[in-house]
């Protein structure tokens, strides 16, 4: 890879931010959510409660709890994303929160950023790349295989003639369709 300053960051619109909201946002935030809940039940096992009763009872109230938590948690994190996204979903229609989702590419890493959280990606897991007439497609080699898309016809063309150069001479090879 070469070693020449390279930094580009491109704005996303509202397709783009529905697009990703749905590949990587969702998933990001369930994990969280359920990590969340985790340390709740955890809290609840380990310090709520009365201990000073039998030790039977404590751990038979206890495994109740964590066998409801885990029958009932795919439901409760999947009714909090929801409503959350849905609100993300009508919050999109304001300016100030559409220009906090970003890519960001340079030398190491690929960035994308959101006020949901953000990832970094390595060029190294990037598995193909493919420029359509109106996107420019980054397969991302991961547990979920995400895919990045940059709309061609947003975007400064210089912008995106600048990142298919460098992905194409740096990265790996780009496929025209």
């Amino acid at each position: 890879m070469s070693t020449s300053a390279f930094s580009l960051e491109f704005d996303l619109n509202n397709a783009e931010i529905r697009t990703m909201n749905k590949m990587y946002f969702k998933d990001l935030y369930k994990k969280r959510v359920t990590f969340f809940l985790a340390i709740v039940l955890l809290g609840i096992v380990f310090l709520g409660g009365d201990h000073n009763h039998d030790f039977f009872q404590w751990i038979l109230r206890d495994l109740i709890l964590v066998i409801f938590f885990l029958l009932f948690h795919c439901l409760i994190v999947n009714t909090i994303c929801k409503v959350t996204f849905r609100v993300i979903k009508r919050l999109l229609k304001f300016d100030r929160l559409l220009r906090r989702y970003k890519f960001s590419f340079t030398n190491s890493f690929i960035g994308v950023h959101s006020p949901l959280g953000g990832f970094t990606h390595q060029w190294c897991q990037i598995e193909k790349a493919i420029l359509t007439k109106d996107f420019f497609l980054l397969y991302i080699r991961d547990k979920n295989a995400y895919i990045i898309s940059i709309s061609t016809k947003d975007n400064c063309c210089h912008k995106i003639a600048e990142l298919i150069a460098f992905i194409d001479g740096n990265v790996t090879p780009v496929e025209r369709i």
